[in-house]
């Protein structure tokens, strides 16, 4: 978890930080500082939590610049989008193809 996480979990929201340590993950959300409306992700009858996260390799944290909750989008009535910004390095490898030649 980084610093910007919600401090207090269920048992389920606990459930996703012990296998985010045990498969040495990051949950990206908590690593940028938002406002609480761009970190809502379920809204519904008055109660607002954040229960969609986004997950990352540790050595792949470097790479992802920001992570936000989308306001005003609505992908179902209570649930919000999450967004991830990354960069991402592509490698081309050369591949050896085999010629055929035609008779």
């Amino acid at each position: 978890m980084g610093k910007f996480g919600v401090k207090e979990r269920n048992l389920e929201g606990q459930m996703v930080v012990d296998f985010a340590k045990r498969m040495d993950m990051a949950v990206v959300n908590t690593y940028f500082q938002k406002r609480k409306e761009h970190r809502v992700t379920y809204k519904s009858g008055g109660r607002s939590t954040e229960v969609d996260y986004i997950l990352c390799r540790r050595g792949s944290l470097k790479e992802i610049s920001d992570c936000k909750v989308v306001v005003g989008e609505s992908v179902a009535r209570q649930h919000r989008m999450v967004v991830c910004r990354m960069t991402l390095m592509v490698c081309k490898r050369k591949i050896e193809i085999e010629k055929k030649t035609k008779w």
